[in-house]
């Protein structure tokens, strides 16, 4: 019987890492990958997801964890797959060369050295800017949204959507 209660208790310590542990790449974040419709994700994330459409047709929704059930992560989704998860605001996800919200641009450029693509910032211009780094040439990467005062606020993973500055444009 104690063996039975040891593996019993092995077992439950043994869970799916949580959320806060998920690092976002290129491909996804956690168990949710980029490429998924609505209906895989929310399954994933074990969460059902809110929001509304871009455009009138319905064909970009950007949706987001209600009651702050995800803190600043939302989900852009072009013709029913998932096309880019972002992090911004509240959020402790970190990618797996351990940047997020909150850290420098300097730290962005050691984590991903020279092949990190920057361009100033659309509306704030320099010194914010956007920082991309492309897993695949302009398919698959992350990009880094940093502020005036050179601090990430944003951080976008997936397709080419992360280079999106308006919804789906």
């Amino acid at each position: 019987m104690k063996f039975l209660l040891v593996i019993t208790a092995m077992l439950s310590t043994a869970a799916t890492p949580v959320a806060g542990d998920w690092k976002l790449t290129p491909a996804g974040w956690g168990p949710v990958r980029i490429g998924m419709t609505r209906a895989q994700a929310e399954k994933a994330l074990k969460i059902d997801l809110a929001g509304e459409a871009f455009d009138n047709e319905g064909s970009c929704v950007e949706l987001y964890a209600p009651d702050n059930g995800l803190p600043g992560m939302y989900f852009m989704f072009l013709d029913g797959k998932l096309s880019r998860i972002s992090a911004n605001g509240r959020s402790t996800v970190k990618t797996p060369r351990d940047i997020g919200v909150g850290s420098s641009a300097e730290e962005v450029r050691a984590a991903y050295g020279d092949k990190l693509q920057a361009e100033p910032h659309h509306y704030t211009g320099e010194p914010a800017e956007y920082l991309t780094y492309w897993l695949k040439p302009e398919k698959s990467g992350v990009r880094f949204e940093t502020d005036a005062q050179r601090t990430v606020e944003t951080i976008h993973a997936g397709n080419e959507s992360i280079q999106y500055i308006e919804g789906c444009a």
